[in-house]
């Protein structure tokens, strides 16, 4: 039996490389699921914050309607595409994320991802274009019976705007704590037992 080392038993092992692997995917998506949910608080801030008073105090109804109602048609895409790419993310993390997968907080983040899904499906489906038909056929904020229509949609908006922010912030703070740490061998669910010293192995 050689006592020699030689390069070969510096390489890592199958499973090293295999655990290597799983965590750059870990990593990659939790990436990739913080920027996209980043855009849907950032969105709504630029859209709802900053851009509808001025577009509704500076043009005239009815085209201020159909220009804000448009350009949140055209973010509801976007947040839908967001919302796609958090969803498959969490595919990701939870086929290769093994025994950490299965920790409390990784469930939560796995349901605030299905409910800022399910937030952004709604508004984009259901309130965003009730909004639009009810600017488009003229109808004002307050004013008669439709107005009070469109006025309740647009607090339904506002308070579904508020929680996909809010589940999108607590999103990017959950898979920023539930990344891997150490190296990824170290957190491998298989490695029960200790390694064993570099060399021949008899």
């Amino acid at each position: 039996m050689s006592e020699t080392f030689s390069a070969a038993d510096l390489e890592p092992s199958d499973k090293e490389r295999r655990a290597g692997r799983r965590a750059l995917a870990d990593r990659l998506a939790a990436i990739f699921a913080a920027i996209a949910a980043g855009f849907v608080p950032g969105g709504l801030v630029a859209l709802g914050a900053c851009a509808a008073p001025f577009v509704f105090r500076m043009t005239p109804a009815p085209m201020s309607g159909d220009a804000m109602g448009a350009a949140f048609a055209r973010f509801d895409r976007i947040a839908l595409a967001c919302a796609g790419v958090v969803l498959l993310a969490e595919i990701v993390r939870t086929y290769v994320g093994g025994a950490r997968a299965r920790t409390p907080i990784a469930r939560v983040r796995r349901f605030a991802a299905v409910g800022l899904a399910a937030a952004i499906a709604y508004g984009g489906m259901f309130v965003s274009p009730a909004i639009l038909e009810l600017h488009r056929s003229g109808v004002s904020r307050s004013v008669g019976e439709a107005g009070s229509r469109l006025e309740a949609v647009h607090e339904r908006a506002s308070a579904l705007g508020k929680v996909e922010a809010l589940l999108a912030a607590a999103l990017v703070a959950l898979h920023i704590v539930t990344l891997p740490r150490g190296r990824p061998e170290d957190e491998d669910e298989d490695d029960v037992a200790a390694p064993l010293a570099p060399g021949p192995r008899g």
